[in-house]
């Protein structure tokens, strides 16, 4: 096994424990102890996990939230096999790959000494108000509407209290608003306009508590497609079926949810709006360009995904 880089998020949930176990899986696999490169606000993942490619690094371990491990992946892709510590506030990219949430000792293991699989990974172009056009990769969920809203107004104090719990109250005060007038096109179809409360573009659909994005066994990691669902309730009964097709429950194709599959999308915005790359929050975005590159990046994992 060649040498291990640990990208570690200092001021994570965990980020001390993190590293310990880290270093406790090197010793145990022979590698001897990881180079360690802490992310900061200015360099908040991608320049570590590039320095450690170009140094050789056969693996890159990083230890953080959904952000940082998205800022890792995007770089990573399959220069190096990429493990992932969780330590953030939902771990979503974590749950959906079948890692260990709540230990990170295990989950170090199969960060440094795990076989790696192909993993499917998104990219995102975003394009602000002034014209301006960011691109960030993602490997869980680009959310537009209510959804990157009630992320937008969660404070860091509220998730470092709560973890994902913190997101509950807030998304409950905004079950009643209104829907956004907005334009969308999933490959080479014809542009459909929607007033969604959201529009999810999913590479993983598992949540917490067993919840999906996607109703079933869909919108796995590794089934090369961009899973798109469009949130359109007309009332507020319709948040019922919402939740029971979340949970599993209901099973029927509702009206105030809709399901397609692809491998890209576009999102046009009635006005500047903030959307949400993996739970991290971008303002002021008018038109959002999303799509799959399949196998993308090589991930450390157990045999399957849940």
């Amino acid at each position: 096994m060649g040498s291990v880089a640990l990208v570690l998020n200092p001021v994570a949930r965990g980020a001390g424990a993190a590293r310990r176990a880290v270093e406790e899986a090197c010793r145990e696999a022979g590698t001897g102890l990881p180079r360690v490169l802490p992310t900061t606000p200015e360099d908040p993942g991608a320049a570590q996990a590039r320095a450690a490619v170009d140094a050789g690094c056969s693996r890159v371990v990083v230890a953080g939230g959904d952000g940082t491990v998205r800022e890792v992946a995007g770089v990573v892709g399959t220069r190096a096999t990429l493990g992932i510590v969780p330590c953030g506030t939902a771990n979503l990219a974590a749950r959906n790959l079948g890692l260990p949430v709540r230990s990170p000792r295990a989950a170090a293991r199969i960060a440094v000494s795990g076989a790696g699989r192909g993993v499917d990974l998104g990219r995102v172009e975003l394009r602000h108000a002034d014209g301006a056009v960011r691109t960030l990769s993602f490997l869980v969920v680009v959310g537009v509407g209510h959804d990157a809203q009630i992320l937008a107004g969660l404070s860091a104090t509220a998730k470092a209290r709560t973890g994902w719990w913190a997101y509950v109250t807030p998304g409950l005060r905004r079950l009643g608003s209104p829907g956004l007038p907005v334009r969308v096109r999933l490959d080479d179809t014809e542009e459909r306009a929607e007033t969604a409360w959201s529009v999810l573009a999913v590479n993983g659909g598992r949540l917490p508590l067993g919840a999906r994005l996607v109703p079933g066994a869909g919108a796995l990691m590794d089934d090369g497609l961009l899973h798109l669902a469009v949130v359109r309730p007309r009332r507020a009964r319709d948040w019922t079926s919402i939740g029971a097709t979340g949970l599993g429950v209901r099973r029927r194709e509702h009206p105030a949810l809709s399901y397609r599959t692809g491998r890209s999308v576009v999102v046009d915005l009635p006005a500047p709006g903030p959307v949400q790359v993996d739970g991290d929050v971008v303002p002021d975005i008018l038109r959002v360009c999303i799509e799959l590159l399949p196998a993308a990046v090589r991930v450390a994992t157990k045999t399957g995904f849940p």
